[in-house]
């Protein structure tokens, strides 16, 4: 996966991602900003009120009729956290201009993202107020909407209880009260502050005559003035100190147990692919020890299963379970985490969890968003390296790796979200 890179302005870049496997083409505005819980609110709403109307195609119903024409393109909102960056802006489909007669979509399309991007509609120099409203209200739903799925709403609260003194337990959307207070005005400031201070990076993935996409930004960036902040980076906790156990009791039927635990391990380190291989083998795929072990012989759980956050190597153990059963429920989770940690890794174990992850590397070149994520992120990080080379690292690991990184692995926090029955 080669990518060429150019510099469009000062903390502007460019990304190029060249293959004609795909019908589209597919490109990505993305501002980077420090994450915080004082502009977390505004950065998630920046996406929404851009995709609402410009200037030039002042209503949503006039972008569409646009998107229409060339050929049912797609523009899309995203809001994702990565450690200390909340990465926020616009993504885009739309049709390869060898598959249309007589229409340069793709010159088209980042005309349009332009236009939404520099030229906002506005009134009276603010956002207008109805969009404003209406894009509050979406918000807020989606704020909610996270709180009833008690899963990640249970998720959300031991992330933020174990980082309750860093920024990786930040929300990415906000707070609901937080949201409410935002006005047209404040909103517009924001949005003026990211495109001045926020560090900016562009993807493309297809193929295109990608001077004219280059130079279609360069003309835009000019008559902006940039002085792009710097996004530090934070420690990151390698272990963990006293366990901290947090209990909410609310109207459930099915409590929520969460485990966070430090790794020792994160996405910058030549060894991150060792956690990932642990992870897989622990509770990662429908063979980790979680599932069949906790979940099926045990039948302790409705769901039991490990995730790793890439750039902080925060693992989280989610399950559903009977309140009545936490105690034996968490003491079968540290269970299995002790089993690897004493080399018990079947072979058939094993070679499933490098399969599946190697099989899940090589789809990533099925997709075009997939390809841009892979880049990006490691992009981030100041990795470069390709699916491949990462599955023959982990084709290599052995079993006493694993045990090795297991050994390491510390629980930090643990969550339950109890029934008030229970």
């Amino acid at each position: 996966m080669i990518t060429k890179s150019f510099n469009i302005a000062n903390g502007v870049n460019l990304h190029y991602i060249e293959t004609d496997k795909f019908k589209t083409n597919y490109f990505s505005f993305n501002f980077l900003a420090p994450i915080s819980k004082d502009t977390v609110h505004y950065n998630a709403m920046i996406p929404l009120i851009l995709m609402r109307a410009c200037e030039k195609y002042p209503s949503q119903a006039e972008i569409n009729k646009r998107l229409q024409y060339l050929y049912s393109g797609d523009i899309c909102s995203r809001n994702d956290s990565f450690g200390e960056y909340q990465i926020f802006g616009l993504k885009v489909n739309m049709l390869n201009d060898r598959y249309t007669v007589g229409t340069d979509v793709t010159g088209e399309m980042v005309d349009l993202v332009c236009e939404m991007v520099f030229n906002p509609y506005l009134v009276n120099g603010a956002f207008d107020e109805e969009f404003t409203r209406g894009e509050k209200i979406n918000l807020i739903d989606t704020i909610e909407a996270e709180v009833n799925n008690k899963g990640q709403y249970a998720i959300k609260r031991l992330m933020s209880e174990m980082c309750k003194d860093e920024v990786f337990g930040v929300s990415k959307m906000g707070e609901v009260a937080d949201v409410e207070k935002i006005t047209t005005k404040s909103l517009y400031n924001a949005y003026k502050d990211a495109l001045a201070n926020d560090k900016i990076e562009i993807y493309f993935v297809g193929k295109t005559d990608i001077t004219k996409v280059v130079d279609a930004f360069k003309t835009r960036f000019a008559s902006v003035e940039r002085a792009p902040k710097e996004i530090l980076p934070v420690e990151i906790k390698m272990t963990a100190g006293e366990v901290k156990q947090v209990v909410d009791t609310e109207k459930v039927n099915q409590g929520k147990l969460v485990l966070g635990f430090r790794t020792g391990y994160h996405y910058s380190q030549n060894e991150y692919h060792l956690i990932q291989l642990f992870n897989e083998i622990f509770g990662g795929s429908p063979t980790a020890k979680l599932f069949t072990n906790v979940r099926e012989k045990m039948s302790l759980c409705y769901y039991c299963r490990s995730m790793i956050n890439q750039r902080t190597g925060i693992m989280i153990v989610s399950s559903g379970i009977e309140s009545k059963n936490k105690e034996i429920a968490e003491k079968a989770i540290l269970d299995q985490l002790e089993i690897i940690k004493n080399g018990q890794i079947s072979d058939e174990e094993f070679s499933s969890a490098k399969k599946s992850i190697k099989n899940g590397y090589l789809s990533i070149y099925d997709g075009a968003e997939a390809m841009e994520a892979w880049a990006f992120f490691r992009g981030i990080c100041g990795i470069d390296t390709t699916p491949i080379i990462e599955g023959e690292k982990i084709e290599a690991v052995t079993i006493n790796e694993i045990k090795e990184v297991a050994k390491k692995i510390t629980l930090d926090t643990v969550y339950f979200l109890k029934g008030e029955d229970a």
